[in-house]
């Protein structure tokens, strides 16, 4: 590949000035027929070369093109305030070059700026690993220059191959502007090696993994001098994942960072799978950071075009105040939504950590590691064993087994949602159950050391499904079992402090994580699609007295014990005094009203009032408005005529 775009080179500029911008290198394979399509440009060039390379060099690189709708209004931001009243001896660089489009950017706003393209062109430097993307940016540099070009080879010593991560002089530059790579350094056979090599260089990169962008985003930090600005492309996991945490204290604390712009992938902006998401930050070396102009979801490149793009203001306070462990961003489309979390928050107490309502643990069972200590069900009873009355399999002779639950299974304050239909692992399939107490699991684990430990459980299980999203019908997908096994498909929540009435206690934190407002803090939050503790630590759950929390206790074992096998769970009820005439809600019509009582009472703990409701479940009268939150409720009961569904009761009841 690198001999075709030499040759296509030397069809414009001749074979001795293309061989010195792209010299042979010593492990070049021999000359090809030429694979590179014709272009008009070099620039045009620069844009068809990533395609063609191999599938497994192009991933390893993060070769991407990067548009000019996205590059442009970050470098005009990035460089606006070091345009004004002269910028003598202005550097820029591009520390992931590739075909040059932040560069080329950078370019044209100097000249637009007033610059001449000579003096512009100058002030530019990058460098790339892949040296024919660096030499094809360096062309498309000087053709943009046209008759004010310099020599090609002086934009090439500036923009050239090189080691983004490790070369360029630190604290030297007054912006850094790039897309980098946004892979992750564990794969290949020199990915040891690389990793080894570059950790004792990079202080923020947080205990997992290293991220290509993340120890880009640290070394653009390093490259600029004090006062110098940053526009970068980077991935959505920068604002929420647990182990770029440390990149945002280096963003908040020692950066005043401008712009976190979010956009979805859903109108391939990138050309790359449609439900990525990624985002513009802007922002300049030296801080603290006061305050971060936000705007997530954004699916339109012209929205960060606009002379003032529409965003909400989020206050470091806010940040710390919302995400005290993680901080995460939460991803607010307006302030209306930071004035109801605060809200919330004011009224809430931790749902984990030390001082918080529970503990959490991601299951009983690994699905992989303790793989062998599962029977799968319907080898079980080919061999014999049934399922009794008490929701136990038995054989005569033969050791008990018990239902392994697994995320699949429980959905809305529902035990049994789902049915094992086939398959095992990824195809894994399930069905709705062919009977209200057609309990039907994949796998069953023997009862006798199951029952052994039960004096070290409380008597229920709260569970809550580890994976989720923030755009389906539910985020918050909680029930309340009896004392049944699970799979870390299901996180499980126990009291953190003993108490007189451990089953009141997780009935009624079943209800309100099964609540409508809980679901839309979280879905707020959840950037990722794995709820785990690190998301879970910055969540509050409404302090509740003791009549609303006997109240939403006796609504969640009504919703949630319905199966004949969870009598254990009324008797204990009965025992801790707080049942009163509550009995199984097995009615649709039943279940619908108690969900809008459940709603109404903890929107009422979290200090929400009508207008938050009505913020909250905006545009769930329709089938998808078109202005409604991209995260928002709509989803929820769309088989329901308006007036029915969950969101739309839960407003009409508190009004």
């Amino acid at each position: 590949m690198r001999d075709a775009v030499r040759r296509r080179i030397a069809s414009r500029l001749g074979g001795d000035l293309a061989r010195e911008l792209l010299p042979v290198a010593a492990e070049e394979p021999a000359a090809t027929p030429l694979a590179v399509p014709a272009a008009n440009s070099f620039a045009e060039l620069a844009v068809a070369y990533p395609p063609l390379l191999d599938a497994t060099e192009r991933k390893q690189n993060g070769a991407w093109f990067t548009s000019d709708a996205l590059a442009q209004p970050t470098v005009a931001r990035t460089l606006a305030p070091l345009l004004g009243g002269g910028a003598a001896g202005l550097r820029v660089c591009d520390p992931a070059v590739g075909g040059g489009t932040f560069l080329l950017a950078a370019l044209r706003e100097l000249v637009r700026a007033g610059w001449r393209p000579r003096d512009a062109v100058s002030c530019l430097h990058g460098v790339d690993v892949d040296g024919t993307a660096a030499a094809l940016a360096a062309l498309a540099l000087w053709e943009a220059c046209g008759d004010d070009a310099p020599d090609p080879r002086a934009i090439a010593a500036q923009v050239r191959a090189g080691d983004g991560l490790f070369e360029l002089p630190d604290g030297t530059f007054d912006a850094v502007l790039a897309n980098p790579p946004w892979e992750t350094l564990q794969s290949g056979p020199q990915a040891p090696a690389r990793v080894a090599q570059l950790r004792p260089h990079f202080r923020h990169q947080g205990r997992g993994k290293l991220y290509t962008y993340r120890l880009f985003v640290e070394r653009a930090h390093r490259l600029l001098r004090e006062g110098g600005r940053f526009g970068l492309l980077v991935p959505a996991s920068l604002w929420f994942d647990r182990d770029a945490e440390p990149l945002r204290r280096l963003l908040l604390d020692e950066c005043r960072w401008d712009w976190l712009f979010g956009f979805e992938n859903t109108r391939k902006l990138f050309a790359i799978d449609g439900r990525y998401r990624f985002a513009a930050i802007v922002g300049a070396r030296g801080g603290p950071t006061a305050q971060v102009r936000v705007a997530f979801g954004r699916r339109d490149a012209a929205d960060w075009a606009a002379p003032a793009p529409a965003h909400t203001v989020y206050d470091r306070d806010e940040l710390r105040a919302l995400s005290p462990v993680s901080g995460a961003f939460v991803e607010i489309e307006q302030a209306h939504d930071l004035d109801v979390l605060r809200r919330m928050h004011a009224h809430g107490r931790a749902l984990l950590g030390d001082h918080g309502a529970f503990r959490w643990r991601q299951g009983d069972f690994n699905m992989t590691s303790d793989r062998g200590s599962f029977v799968v069900c319907a080898e079980a009873e080919a061999n014999g064993y049934a399922r009794g009355a008490d929701g136990v399999w038995r054989r005569a002779g033969a050791e008990d087994l018990l239902p392994l639950y697994q995320g699949a299974m429980v959905y809305d304050l529902h035990p049994n949602a789902a049915a094992h239909a086939g398959g095992t692992g990824h195809r894994t399939r399930w069905a709705a159950p062919a009977a209200p107490d057609d309990l039907r699991p994949l796998y069953l684990v023997a009862a006798t050391p199951w029952r052994l430990a039960a004096d070290r459980r409380p008597p229920a299980r709260l569970v809550l499904r580890a994976l989720s999203n923030a755009t389906n019908e539910r985020t918050a997908v909680a029930c309340l079992l009896p004392d049944v096994p699970c799979g870390n498909s299901l996180g499980v929540l126990t009291p953190r402090t003993a108490g007189a009435t451990p089953l009141r206690t997780l009935a009624a934190g079943a209800a309100v994580l099964g609540s409508l407002a809980f679901d839309w803090a979280l879905r707020l939050r959840l950037g990722g699609t794995n709820l785990n503790r690190f998301v879970l630590e910055d969540c509050v759950v409404p302090r509740l007295d003791d009549a609303i929390e006997r109240e939403l206790a006796r609504l969640a074992l009504r919703l949630c014990a319905v199966l004949p096998w969870h009598g254990a769970l009324w008797r204990q009820a009965d025992v801790e005094g707080w049942r009163g005439d509550a009995m199984p809600a097995l009615d649709a019509g039943v279940r619908r009203t108690l969900a809008t009582r459940l709603d109404g009472l903890v929107g009422r703990a979290f200090g929400l009032t009508p207008d938050d409701v009505a913020w909250i479940v905006r545009g769930c009268d329709r089938t998808r408005p078109s202005n409604s939150h991209r995260k928002g409720f709509w989803r929820v009961d769309r088989r329901l005529v308006p007036e029915e569904r969950r969101p739309v009761r839960w407003l009409r009841a508190v009004r």
